[in-house]
């Protein structure tokens, strides 16, 4: 038996993007009166016949956007999500967060079926706050759905997709800077795994900071997630004939939640016995005892621009399809920021 023509196949007769393509079959009101006679008549001679139960499942008013996050335990993305909700806002859009690490365990099924219901429900675009699989990337490509990355980095094959982040090289040297300087020369760096993005540069960073002070420097990988940052940071110190590093760099704020615990647990003074630094600022890390000197990425403005691109990006699809023209995403090489951060000392320090 022949195969039967999909919406796909008038997309490609048509030249039109499989958005618009739905659209016209639809008598949706944002295509023009050119394109909707066009895919018709490509519909006809085709032999296509619209399902209407999946027209149903793709109709969408491009209203909401979707910030995938992974492990929202980290007070990063409360600010971050303010500043992308404040400026969504502006173009009546709401932002849905789907969190493919909700116990800051990620699994890439989760990935693939999260990415599966986004596109199914036709989300206007996606935030990412954790690289995402190529396979992945080339599905919301071939939708037409944008992406804009934050806290991370697209896969190296999406030498176009855009990115907001911090640049985590320098960060880590002033972090290892504020270390010298206090001439601490045993440093600890307890981080995440390598899948969040944001690890290689701050590792790179740190260690040639530990490289130009003379400190040595010991990496300790956590899952990502408080129960295991203290789990691994207690094995550590358990381990026979192990002393206290004199300074412990906490990659996140599940890392240093892990990591007070256990000093906590053990009665270590801080920064007497034991300095520490942390990366991200909360709302009461001034109030902890003694106040929490944290590298301050500003995550709030980094939502703001990540949902201003996006949300040009998006107003110059819909732009496009009223015209007729394909709706595939346009990218800028501006899309691609990095954004300074502020080392905001108090205490913990040793200040």
């Amino acid at each position: 038996m022949a195969r039967k023509p999909t919406l796909r196949d008038v997309s490609r007769a048509a030249g039109l993007s499989v958005y618009t393509v739905s659209r016209a079959l639809s008598n949706g009101d944002d295509v023009s009166a050119a394109s909707r006679e066009l895919v018709l008549k490509v519909a006809r001679e085709l032999g296509y016949v619209p399902n209407r139960a999946a027209q149903e499942l793709r109709k969408n008013t491009r209203s909401s956007v979707a910030v995938v996050t992974a492990s929202t335990s980290n007070y990063y993305y409360i600010d971050l999500m303010k500043g992308i909700q404040r400026t969504l806002r502006q173009s009546d859009r709401t932002a849905i967060v789907a969190d493919i690490a909700a116990e800051g365990v990620y699994t890439p099924e989760l990935e693939d079926a999260t990415i599966q219901d986004l596109i199914q429900s036709r989300t206007a675009g996606v935030i990412a706050t954790l690289t995402l699989a190529p396979h992945n990337m080339k599905l919301l490509e071939d939708w037409d759905i944008p992406v804009v990355f934050v806290d991370s980095i697209p896969h190296e094959s999406a030498t176009r997709v855009p990115s907001i982040t911090t640049d985590n090289f320098s960060a880590s040297m002033k972090v290892g800077a504020h270390l010298g300087e206090h001439h601490y020369s045993d440093w600890l760096f307890l981080v995440y795994p390598a899948r969040w993005s944001t690890r290689a540069e701050r590792e790179r960073g740190i260690r040639a900071a530990a490289l130009k002070y003379g400190a040595d420097i010991e990496v300790l990988e956590s899952e990502n997630d408080v129960e295991s940052a203290y789990a691994t940071l207690t094995a550590y110190l358990d381990a026979p004939g192990r002393a206290l590093p004199r300074a412990i760099v906490a990659g996140n704020n599940p890392m240093l939640h892990g990591a007070l615990r256990v000093l906590r647990a053990r009665g270590v003074r801080i920064p007497d016995e034991v300095a520490v630094v942390a990366f991200d600022e909360f709302a009461w890390a001034e109030l902890l005892d003694p106040p929490l000197t944290v590298l301050n990425e500003d995550s709030e403005t980094i939502g703001v621009i990540a949902a201003q691109t996006l949300t040009r990006i998006v107003d110059d699809q819909i732009k496009a399809e009223l015209r007729g023209d394909p709706s595939a995403p346009v990218y800028r090489p501006e899309d691609r920021r990095q954004l300074s951060s502020d080392l905001v000392v108090r205490r913990s320090c040793g200040c």
